[in-house]
């Protein structure tokens, strides 16, 4: 299992491009978050582990439902992510009931003891795996007998898009790519339900269950169409390729990028996507 690739780029730009809009992408993207923790069984003392935690917002969400005694680990391959999460928590310390702590590693190749956890939770951090299946059956060993799996994904593209509006919008200007592989690792790497079902059959979790969530992703109700367009070129797979690209397209990209948002724009609500994505539980 080597996650090089991952590793270099969420210490990269990816990285540095989630911390810089941490606050952002917490506004679009912390519901499905929160729809995922209420799929958790909590009681008092728990451990819990949070796969690929970013810059640490989920897990801060996380302690805040937990009590005096409970702790929450962040993990991420990213450093960057790593030092604002624990920027965060030096500033949010008297505010937290759960001791909350954050690591640097692989969670593909867990550094842990077996049997250390009650749950492991995830927001978008488990689609990004080498080889899923055996991340999953290194993962299921820290939990302990009768122990949680919760995490949340993306289903397929065309139904997300806040991926796919401005990607294709980017692309009438700039030269096409060669299409994903399916169950690549990725934002859509476990959006087949049936191959996620083989994966956490094949890593021993037991009575695994994927419900459908769809959600509405809105961002800059106070805010002008100009001002939510500049911080939304900034993110996302159209923003890379844009950047990317030969100086000579970037403004025609980003003008089409611009006229296809407008269309989830609306005075007061701000810039709304449909969005659709699997809750997946299991037990150990």
């Amino acid at each position: 299992m080597n996650n090089e690739l991952q590793k270099v780029m969420w210490n990269g730009r990816a990285g540095a491009s989630w911390v810089r809009h941490n606050a952002l992408l917490e506004t679009l993207l912390g519901q499905p978050g929160r729809a995922c923790m209420d799929s958790l069984r909590l009681t008092p003392g728990m451990r819990i582990l949070d796969v690929g935690c970013g810059c640490g917002n989920q897990t801060f969400d996380l302690a805040a439902r937990l009590d005096t005694g409970s702790l929450v680990t962040g993990i991420d391959l990213s450093e960057p992510m790593l030092a604002l999460a624990r920027g965060l928590k030096e500033a949010n310390t008297n505010a937290l009931s759960a001791d909350v702590e954050f690591l640097l590693g692989d969670a593909s190749e867990p550094p842990f003891a077996d049997e250390q956890f009650d749950a492991i939770y995830s927001r978008f951090g488990v689609m990004f795996f080498a080889n899923p299946t055996e991340a999953f059956k290194s993962l299921k060993a820290t939990l302990k007998p009768g122990g949680q799996l919760a995490f949340v994904c993306w289903q397929e593209p065309r139904l997300n898009p806040f991926f796919t509006a401005p990607l294709q919008a980017a692309l009438t200007v700039l030269p096409s790519q060669a299409p994903a592989t399916p169950g690549a690792p990725g934002p859509f790497g476990l959006a087949d339900k049936a191959r996620v079902n083989t994966i956490l059959d094949e890593a021993g979790f037991q009575s695994s269950t994927m419900t459908p969530l769809a959600l509405k992703l809105s961002v800059g109700d106070a805010q002008s169409f100009d001002e939510i367009f500049e911080e939304l070129i900034q993110i996302g797979p159209a923003a890379a390729l844009i950047a990317e690209s030969d100086p000579t397209l970037k403004e025609r990209a980003r003008s089409a990028v611009y006229d296809r948002l407008k269309d989830f724009y609306a005075p007061g609500s701000g810039v709304s996507f449909d969005a659709n994505f699997w809750l997946v539980t299991a037990d150990n």
